[in-house]
């Protein structure tokens, strides 16, 4: 695994955190900012209709989520190299579980590592659906470093002792 190091990035505090943490960890190494994004008329929902087909033309929508996704993998490709990084940006447009799009553009980078936040759903929809994080954690063959956002972590931690507090107190 001689390729750049791959950071999903998506302007969220959690993944800049992790874009934070792989300047810190990786510093001079070649680094690809991957923004992923999915098309409304993707073959992995053929018979599905998003609402916002039936009143827009789904190219239209397309090309301003191909083009957020594209600023937003300049935005954080720009990050990277202020952070010290030899960054490129990347729109990677998916087709299926973001998890599996990240494991395969690894694969094709030989990336020597991937880095993403530790950002999760919620209870009933990780069940459901699996946690990006943790399916990328447990299939990589590569290294993966997933990084907490420390505010949103903090907030969790205040709010879990604040229910033991009221559990204790009752």
């Amino acid at each position: 695994m001689t390729g750049p190091v791959l950071i999903c990035f998506d302007d969220s505090e959690s993944s800049r955190a992790a874009l934070d943490a792989a300047t810190a960890l990786f510093a001079a190494h070649d680094a690809i900012v991957a923004c992923y994004w999915q098309p409304f008329a993707s073959s992995s929902k053929p018979f599905a209709v998003d609402i916002l087909e039936l009143v827009q033309e789904p190219d239209a929508i397309n090309e301003r989520e191909e083009q957020l996704a594209r600023a937003l993998a300049e935005e954080g490709a720009l990050l990277a190299r202020e952070g010290g990084l030899n960054a490129e940006a990347r729109a990677i447009e998916i087709d299926g579980p973001i998890d599996e799009a990240i494991l395969l553009h690894a694969e094709e980078l030989d990336a020597a590592a991937i880095v993403l936040d530790a950002r999760s759903r919620s209870g009933v929809r990780s069940l459901l659906l699996g946690d990006t994080a943790n399916e990328v954690a447990q299939r990589a063959t590569q290294p993966v470093f997933v990084v907490p956002s420390r505010p949103l972590g903090k907030r969790r931690r205040d709010a879990l002792r604040n229910e033991v507090e009221a559990e204790t107190t009752s």
